[in-house]
């Protein structure tokens, strides 16, 4: 046979379906997509429940008034402490030397014998520099100033036992009269600083007083030269004193219908309680409170911020998001029983076959809340017009009344669960509800932050 009449065919390939490669690739597609779907999703956030206590904040300032003496130099010169602000000095007691010449400070230097701070002196000192480091803001640099004379201070007093004895020398053989060594007249606590509000009294305070840019604090402390007459030191003499608060009109309400109050004063946290009494002048409304202590933490201090603790509360603390409300069915208490031979709490349903024989099914409940007369059970387990049974009276009730219950939704074991919660006190983000109460929460639960994404029994993920 010739080559010209033999026909060729062209081979075609079979096509290869590659299963697994789809199958992956399907596989794949599913898990993106799922992702995807996933990452868009709202997720539940959740919230442990933990026992605080949270109070309002009822913030106002307040003026101290207290019994003090600004006390003047009889002559010029320059003026060397040897009390430390805010120590309690006796009568007679040495406070400040007057130098008419200024060579007081270079005759101390050159009189006899070392001095030597003790562990407790410097201790003191390291304090006051702890403190300082500790409490200083960028915005009161003028506490600097403060903590300089708090130094000087601070040695002055560390080194006042040994200039005395120089002092008594110099003294007895001072015959030109150009230094003398000034006594304190009256017992009392010394401070290095005037205002001008040393003879403030209650029926002077008002709105303008709380004024803060005409408010000038002095310092006394100087090392230059003061003229005759010159305010050189003050001495508080009693420990008893008053605070004027400045409070609003709702802070006024709630302090009319008290006797003592609550404060923490903020600057460092002391709290006391104290007897108030409150009064309104012009457009303003003050607050009273005597008092017999811890003057002496604020004698630096004309006034002070305070926190009244007017509303506050312990106990569980949840979000003001994760509250909802949820209507059950009211049952009264003597149509619960246990179902046949388990512990499970229910109700006994009539129902009727397409007979119309009447027959009893027992329906369990979850009871979320009872009160003297009721249960109250989720709706999605009765219905409306249906009729239960005592099984003691034989009795019959047809479910119809409904009520509203405050409470969140638990996730404690994986899906969402309402429980009931008795509040105590609520501000505009948290409340406190009380803890372990029956049907309701304890600590540690977890319960949804935002009561509105949660849906009852659905699966948390």
């Amino acid at each position: 046979m010739s080559s010209r009449n033999r026909k060729v065919a062209k081979y075609r390939r079979p096509i290869n379906i590659n299963i697994g490669g789809i199958i992956f690739f399907v596989l794949f597609l599913y898990i993106g997509i799922n992702v995807i779907l996933y990452m868009k999703k709202e997720h539940l956030a959740i919230y442990e429940v933990v026992e605080k206590t949270i109070s309002d904040d009822n913030t106002c300032e307040g003026v101290i008034l207290r019994e003090e003496e600004v006390v003047k130099t009889p002559q010029a010169g320059y003026v060397n402490y040897y009390i430390k602000d805010g120590e309690k000095v006796a009568k007679n007691s040495v406070i400040y030397s007057l130098d008419q010449n200024g060579n007081i400070a270079e005759t101390l230097v050159k009189s006899d014998g070392a001095i030597e701070l003790t562990s407790k002196d410097i201790a003191s000192i390291r304090s006051d520099i702890s403190n300082f480091k500790n409490y200083y803001k960028p915005s009161s640099y003028n506490k600097v100033y403060d903590f300089k004379y708090d130094l000087e201070n601070a040695i002055l007093d560390s080194l006042n036992n040994s200039n005395m004895k120089n002092i008594e020398n110099l003294t007895s053989s001072n015959t030109t009269g150009t230094f003398d060594v000034v006594k304190s007249k009256k017992s009392g606590i010394v401070s290095y600083y005037s205002d001008g509000l040393e003879n403030l009294t209650e029926e002077e305070v008002s709105l303008d007083t709380f004024n803060m840019d005409s408010y000038n604090k002095i310092m006394l402390r100087t090392n230059n030269l003061i003229e005759k007459d010159s305010p050189v030191y003050k001495l508080i003499t009693n420990e008893k004193w008053t605070l004027i608060l400045n409070v609003s009109k709702e802070q006024y309400d709630k302090l009319l219908e008290k006797t003592y109050v609550k404060l923490t004063f903020k600057k460092d946290n002391l709290t006391i309680t104290a007897p108030v009494s409150v009064y309104q002048k012009g457009e303003g409304y003050f607050a009273k409170l005597e008092l017999n202590s811890y003057m002496l933490r604020y004698v630096e201090d004309r006034f002070v911020t305070v926190e009244l603790n007017l509303n506050s509360a312990k106990g569980l603390k949840i979000p003001v998001s994760a509250i909802t409300e949820k209507e059950f069915y009211k049952v009264p208490r003597s149509y619960f029983t246990n179902g046949g031979d388990t512990s499970a709490i229910g109700v006994v349903k009539e129902t009727y076959t397409e007979k119309g024989e009447k027959t009893y099914t027992f329906v369990q409940t979850e009871v979320y809340y009872q009160d003297d007369d009721f249960g109250y059970v989720d709706k999605s387990v009765l219905s409306a017009g249906d009729v239960i049974s005592n099984v003691d009276t034989q009795k019959t009730y047809t479910i119809s009344e409904t009520d509203k219950l405050e409470g969140v939704y638990n996730v404690n074991k994986g899906y969402c669960v309402f429980r009931r919660i008795e509040k105590v006190y609520e501000n505009q983000e948290y409340c406190i509800v009380k803890s372990n109460t029956t049907f309701g929460l304890s600590e540690y639960d977890h319960i949804v932050l935002e009561a509105s994404m949660a849906v009852e029994q659905n699966i948390i993920n």
